[in-house]
């Protein structure tokens, strides 16, 4: 196996590095070893070089979604960001619905969320972002390195199991995909 040095002393050698994602996870770099010369401060460039040296395409996949899960559940760890008084947010305090946006989940329980869905992960409503600096799809560089089907899935696979979203991530066509995410949120 080939060895790529990446030499990144600064955020401009990010963004760059950043920008040939595309190019990294493709073919070309199958049989590429990436390793991280020096120790730039950035706490999101190690996962990317962990799921670039991922090569079989499943285990990549599950690293990257379990990855970007934790990224957020670490940032949120001891906050409560909705704002939760007595099953309601900050966004229901004044109509009747209760659990937030995650009332038209089919899997919210009274304590909180069964599931590990990085859609939900990442939406956040008005309320929220006015109150919080949020993390968004474009914060997390770490989701460039699916590609651009499986980016489109991680953005709309809302109220789904860890397991259906993956085995829609897993899926090579668009078009089974997205008539899966149909018939689970519309039927």
């Amino acid at each position: 196996m080939l060895e790529k040095r990446l030499i990144i002393n600064n955020e401009k050698d990010y963004n760059k590095f950043i920008r040939r994602l595309y190019l990294y996870r493709s073919f070309l770099f199958k049989n590429v070893y990436f390793k991280l010369i020096n120790n730039y401060s950035n706490e999101y460039i190690l996962p990317i070089i962990n799921a670039l040296n991922i090569k079989m395409r499943k285990p990549r996949i599950k690293y990257i979604y379990d990855t970007s899960c934790q990224i957020i559940d670490d940032k949120y760890k001891g906050i409560n960001i909705c704002g939760f008084k007595n099953n309601k947010c900050y966004a229901q305090l004044n109509n009747n619905y209760c659990n937030g946006c995650c009332r038209k989940c089919k899997y919210q329980t009274s304590h909180g969320c069964p599931t590990k869905n990085l859609a939900c992960k990442l939406f956040n409503c008005s309320e929220v972002t006015k109150r919080y600096n949020v993390i968004t799809f474009k914060d997390l560089k770490l989701l460039k390195v699916l590609s651009i089907k499986n980016q489109f899935i991680v953005k709309s696979d809302y109220f789904s199991k860890e397991e259906d979203v993956l085995k829609d991530l897993y899926s090579y066509s668009i078009i089974y995909s997205t008539i899966r995410i149909i018939i689970r949120n519309f039927f």
